[in-house]
């Protein structure tokens, strides 16, 4: 399952009450429910399920973990507030289940290992207490643009994915319509909001851009887009009626915690300045009189004088004790140049001409890749009296550690003239050191 992109910018802190928590997760698994009443929709199920499965986790480097190492691990993080018999039914009903399973397939088998689909329940009921489904539709929405964004999008699969949003869009709306036609104040604040997505309509109108353009001549498919268009839209229209009811019933009540931070910001952007007028006409503003005579005003304007904002220089920065740093790095230049130079004499030995390709080849790459590097900047230095000659010819020797190399030649030239000011301080410093 690919993740929720989660635009709403809801507050991830709110949580439905537990009464709707319960009907969500019961209407939920009511699908697959043997019989009335048979789903387990409490808090504190849920909570020993969730204890079991971290209790699991923290022995999965172990191969499984036995029904004694759970508990004591479950007494010893989780401080949980039921009893050992209510874990013991719990984890017989989970072998029942085969959520809880034998580690390895052995008689007497003490160890077990918790099904992966339990984990993926818990996360289902953690959306399912803030959110009513609608992040399984965006999910559903996401999957499909990921088909489309493909070279070669597979219409079968697209065609399916699209008639099945409209049909969760429709759902969503008729529950939203019964919602704000019959619903009351209570209801309408506790399930208005879990329906809400910023981002929707954006979604929807790009995957029917994106049919239209990988399907040009596709009109039946065409036709399903459009009708899942609009199938949004009327799902939007109820969402945004159900606001707009909450705000002129919730007019008459002095709480302000009817509605989230974002929903009332929503609904500033979008209702009408009339409609949300009402929502203050049961407001009481009753402000103060102000006395003031003349006679006040005329001693107050008689006593006034002007400050004067009396500037002063700022201080002058202290100096630095460190050193400067472009002088570091002309200093550290100069010494670098020096090196490859004394380098460069050592290869000559009083001479004029030094073949250094046998001294490469027996270098090791580190160090011939150094050495290799001096001889170009020397010859790129127009106040050194050496020059770099490179054969075109390649050496190439599996067994030397410079596998593959052309032929180096060092010369010495004539001395110039005139030596840079920076190195004539360098070779006076080397003298006095």
């Amino acid at each position: 399952m690919s993740p929720v992109h989660d635009d709403t910018h809801v507050d991830a802190n709110r949580r439905l009450s537990d009464a709707q928590q319960s009907d969500n997760l019961r209407t939920f698994v009511g699908a697959a429910a043997r019989h009335s009443g048979g789903t387990v929709t409490d808090r504190t199920h849920r909570q020993i399920t969730r204890d079991i499965a971290e209790g699991f986790a923290a022995h999965s480097a172990q191969g499984g973990a036995t029904k004694t190492e759970v508990w004591e691990w479950i007494t010893q993080h989780a401080s949980p507030a039921y009893s050992v018999e209510a874990f013991e039914s719990r984890w017989e009903v989970f072998e029942n289940e085969r959520l809880i399973r034998p580690h390895r397939s052995k008689k007497h088998q003490l160890r077990h290992s918790f099904h992966p689909l339990g984990a993926v329940f818990l996360m289902i009921c953690d959306r399912l207490e803030s959110r009513g489904g609608i992040d399984e539709l965006i999910v559903l929405l996401d999957r499909t643009q990921e088909l489309l964004d493909r070279d070669h999008p597979d219409r079968e699969a697209v065609a399916h994915n699209i008639v099945f949003c409209q049909w969760v869009f429709q759902t969503f709306a008729v529950q939203l319509e019964a919602l704000v036609l019959d619903g009351t104040l209570k209801e309408l604040m506790e399930d208005q909001w879990q329906y809400h997505h910023q981002d929707l309509d954006h979604r929807v109108l790009r995957l029917n851009h994106d049919v239209n353009r990988h399907f040009p001549k596709d009109v039946d498919l065409a036709h399903q887009a459009v009708v899942m268009v609009e199938a949004e839209q009327r799902y939007a229209h109820w969402a945004a009626q159900a606001v707009l009811r909450v705000l002129d019933r919730a007019g008459t009540t002095p709480a302000i915690d009817v509605l989230s931070a974002e929903e009332y910001l929503e609904a500033a952007r979008n209702a009408p300045p009339e409609q949300l007028a009402e929502a203050g006409l049961a407001l009481v503003a009753d402000a103060p009189q102000v006395w003031l005579d003349p006679g006040a005003v005329v001693d107050a304007l008689e006593s006034f004088v002007p400050r004067h904002r009396v500037r002063y220089r700022p201080p002058v920065p202290e100096g630095s004790a460190d050193r400067d740093p472009f002088g570091a790095v002309a200093e550290r230049a100069v010494h670098e140049r020096a090196r490859r130079e004394r380098a460069a004499d050592r290869m000559l030995l009083e001479q004029d001409r030094a073949e250094m390709t046998e001294e490469l080849r027996r270098s090791r790459w580190p160090r011939a890749v150094r050495l290799l590097t001096d001889l170009i900047m020397l010859d790129a230095d127009r106040h050194a009296p050496y020059r770099l000659e490179m054969g075109t010819e390649l050496i190439i020797d599996r067994e030397a550690w410079v596998t593959h190399l052309h032929p180096v030649t060092v010369h010495r030239t004539h001395i110039p003239a005139v030596l840079p000011p920076d190195l004539v301080a360098s070779e006076q410093g080397d003298e006095e050191s």
